[in-house]
């Protein structure tokens, strides 16, 4: 559903929306013009019964309160079931090109979002939006098209009373506007501060293992009710600030209502009762389309918020100093052959990993090995594109991976890291992931070639994160869905990781074998090397951020 909203929200979510806009100020028509003409009425209705020669007939009133309430109920409910849906279908579009945008977010700026944080952008601050729509734009159209034609009709009545009312109604939202001084700012910060509280609490819930075994579940709960507690001061505010803004327009109505019924009444030539009764509801009923922008501004606030948050994830890869739209240059040759020339590369605080020169042949099998904070993964990130070198240069295929959009470099590369997620589903889910039209037969081939086999099936639950395998069943299905993309280069931080020697080689072995012209680095921790290495056609030994072994088999 999601899908189909995505691709049909531009033709169909914004005619809707239109439509909605259109049936909320019929609503708005409807309700002013039905408590004018009920207020006529029934002083009409009433001198009518006081009088013994009057002829009135009640009838055509009568019809017409009746089409007014029922044209309003219609047109309300239908501006309801209309820009709801239409809302609903263009979150559902900024949803998923939101996540989509988190996918080619360059891999320092993704793990710079905590987990909570980006669940909370992905769902509460898309859900903000909405106020765009519905509390602001929906209000400020029916609050013009009332207010003008209300006026006019005061007018026509008689010109002091739109006068009146203009003028009242001009100094009300002066007033409003002035209180409003530093409410978007408050909205704004208040939006920002439940999503961290919001954040903090997902990552309470997804750590409560961890806090539990560390006796810290008591203080958890102080930081999360203290931050929330802390919430309650600025929403106040906003609530005091509402209820004087309403309270500014009541009083602003009132006196309308009462200089109308002052003017109308008195004087050389007053109105008949029936007529001033119509023109003093008339008025209220514009007063009261006014009250509904009373909270623009902290709306206006709140989704300014979530919109800047959202654009940090769906800004695509401006990070790292790039972006994310074609370069023009041409794709990498079929056979990844990677050279370096005199890199260097680091973090902001200098160079980690800085290499002279590096040949590697495409095709083969290549093992980077040695101890932690060797450089491994920061070769690998570059290799792969997600960061760019400092000096020197990188190329796969003759072209700079770093100068190539994220759908560039995904035809070609993969790159599988040590902590790779797995989402909630199915074994077959996640490797739909990887080619959504494959066959099952080539899926229970990505588990053979993953040695997963025999240990779990196509309908297996992984649960949250993968939380229902093991260690080494989450590393080698992420190998099931690499081996699917059938990359040209095939990057793998630490694979051997969880798993027993003979299933890491037997799995480094099958990967060879399923894709023989297939680039395939693999950075080993060197404990874990042993025959991975023998069976290696490069085997390179990285410490303190250089090279100082490379063997070709």
């Amino acid at each position: 559903m999601i899908e189909a909203a995505s691709a049909r929200g531009p033709h169909v979510a914004a005619p809707r929306l239109v439509l909605g806009l259109l049936l909320a100020t019929t609503a708005a028509i409807a309700s002013a013009a039905l408590m004018g003409l009920a207020g006529w009425f029934i002083v009409k209705s009433a001198q009518t019964g006081l009088s013994t020669t009057s002829r009135f007939s009640w009838l055509y009133p009568s019809a017409g309160v009746e089409a007014l309430a029922v044209i309003r109920t219609s047109a309300r409910y239908g501006e309801r079931l209309s820009t709801h849906r239409s809302t609903l279908e263009l979150l559902a579009r900024v949803r998923t090109r939101l996540f989509a945008s988190a996918t080619r977010l360059p891999l320092a700026k993704l793990r710079s979002l905590r987990s909570g944080d980006l669940l909370d952008r992905v769902q509460a601050d898309v859900d903000t939006l909405d106020r765009y729509v519905l509390a602001v734009a929906v209000p400020a159209v029916v609050c013009t098209v009332v207010g003008a034609g209300s006026l006019t009709v005061l007018t026509l009545v008689r010109p002091f009373f739109g006068a009146a009312a203009g003028g009242l109604l001009v100094l009300a939202l002066a007033v409003n506007l002035t209180l409003d001084r530093g409410t978007r700012r408050l909205g704004s910060q208040l939006a920002l501060d439940r999503s961290e509280a919001r954040s903090r609490l997902v990552e309470a819930i997804e750590g409560r293992a961890e806090l539990a075994g560390y006796g810290a579940r008591e203080l958890a709960y102080g930081e999360l009710r203290d931050r929330f507690a802390a919430l309650d001061v600025p929403a106040r505010r906003l609530s005091v600030r509402n209820s004087n803004g309403q309270a500014v327009m009541t009083v602003a109505a009132g006196l309308a209502v009462a200089a109308i019924l002052a003017v109308g009444a008195g004087g050389t030539r007053p109105l008949d009762s029936a007529v001033l009764a119509f023109a003093a509801l008339l008025a209220l009923a514009l007063f009261d389309a006014a009250k509904a922008i009373g909270s623009i501004g902290q709306e206006v606030g709140r989704a300014g918020a979530a919109r800047q948050r959202l654009r940090e994830v769906a800004g695509l890869a401006r990070g790292a100093g790039r972006d994310v739209e074609s370069t023009g240059q041409h794709e990498p040759a079929p056979v990844a052959e990677v050279v370096v020339r005199q890199l260097s590369a680091g973090y902001g605080t200098g160079p980690v990993l800085e290499l002279a020169h590096l040949d590697i042949a495409g095709g083969s099998l290549v093992v980077l090995s040695g101890p932690s904070g060797a450089g491994k993964s920061t070769l690998l990130l570059l290799l792969a594109g997600e960061q760019p070198a400092m000096t020197g240069e990188v190329r796969v295929g003759g072209v700079d991976p770093s100068t190539l959009s994220y759908e560039q470099r995904s035809d070609y590369l993969t790159l599988i890291e040590a902590d790779s997620g797995v989402l909630n589903g199915t074994v077959e889910d996640n490797l739909r992931l990887a080619r959504p039209a494959a066959t099952g037969a080539e899926l229970d081939d990505a588990l053979e070639v993953a040695v997963l086999s025999g240990f779990v099936e196509r309908s297996t639950p992984v649960g949250p994160g993968g939380s229902f395998l093991s260690g080494g069943q989450r590393r080698r299905l992420a190998l099931a869905q690499a081996y699917l993309r059938r990359p040209r280069l095939l990057l793998l931080d630490e694979p051997t990781e969880g798993l027993d020697e003979a299933i890491a080689v037997q799995v480094l072995s099958n990967l060879r074998a399923a894709l023989p012209g297939t680039t395939i680095v693999a950075a080993v921790h060197a404990r874990n090397a042993g025959d991975v290495i023998a069976d290696a056609d490069q085997v390179i030994q990285l410490a303190d951020g250089h090279v100082v072994g490379d063997r070709v088999s």
